[in-house]
């Protein structure tokens, strides 16, 4: 199936629409020229199995990998992925934020102070509306009473409702995740999944990376299945899991439908 297919584009113009993105480290081809279309308010999630380029598309998204071929539009705005200017990183990362698999907090930074860093430094609030906005922030995400602790004075799962109070603070067009919960203890999961479903509902735009299924299926406006580098297939979840049209896409859930609750994704 083409990596360029993309049901989405029937209902108008997206968000968020990335061309031929590629990339290879050395020989290996990691991303063998991805499209995706994201519109606003809608929740994208991209599962596949290990390697098969997931996290490096988002990190190309966010020019932390600087991607070898590949275009991306967000709202007005279209970069040339391979040669963006700095002037234009600044940009699309002003558009987009990403909350990290493992957390990304600085160590001697309260997490109010983890909060307002970016606000501050990288887009010039003043520091009494980033103050107001960062407190905001924590609020929504349940951390309104640990304002003044530092990471290691937090739990995994406090530390990652911290870096998602840091992209919503931002306000952004855009949340990439990387998945968020891979570094949690599995009590935490649930804590982190239902806070970012709260997140999803409010009407953020967010593209996810996860091994979640079930959060997949409930949350997901889009569930896209990546395996080599390519996008094999996506849809609707309950199309995608329950009556799949690849067989490299049934193949890969098999595992999850044979192992675990066999009736969820009918």
């Amino acid at each position: 199936m083409s990596s360029e297919h993309n049901p989405a584009d029937a209902a108008g113009a997206p968000l968020v629409e990335a061309r031929g993105v590629r990339k290879a480290f050395g020989k290996r081809e990691v991303l063998r020229g991805v499209g995706l279309s994201v519109a606003r308010g809608e929740t994208a999630v991209l599962f596949g199995p290990s390697g098969s380029g997931k996290t490096t598309f988002l990190r190309c998204l966010n020019v932390l990998e600087r991607a070898d071929a590949g275009t991306l539009r967000i709202g007005d705005e279209t970069v040339d992925l391979r040669h963006a200017s700095k002037a234009q990183v600044l940009s699309l990362r002003r558009k987009t934020a990403m909350v990290f698999q493992h957390y990304n907090l600085f160590l001697n930074l309260t997490a109010l102070e983890n909060v307002t860093e970016g606000l501050i430094t990288a887009r010039s609030v003043p520091r009494a509306e980033a103050v107001e906005r960062a407190v905001e922030a924590l609020r929504q995400v349940g951390m309104a009473d640990r304002l003044e602790a530092r990471p290691w004075q937090l739990s995994g799962g406090q530390q990652q409702r911290v870096g998602i109070a840091r992209a919503l603070a931002v306000n952004p067009e855009l949340i990439l995740f990387d998945e968020p919960t891979s570094a949690l203890d599995p009590e935490k999961v649930g804590e982190i999944l239902s806070l970012m479903r709260s997140v999803a509902k409010s009407g953020v735009t967010m593209i996810v990376v996860t091994h979640e299924m079930e959060f997949a299926y409930d949350a997901a406006t889009r569930a896209v299945f990546i395996e080599g580098g390519e996008i094999v297939e996506q849809g609707e979840p309950r199309q995608v899991f329950g009556s799949p049209r690849e067989e490299r896409t049934r193949r890969f859930l098999s595992r999850f439908t044979s192992a675990r609750r066999p009736e969820y994704f009918i």
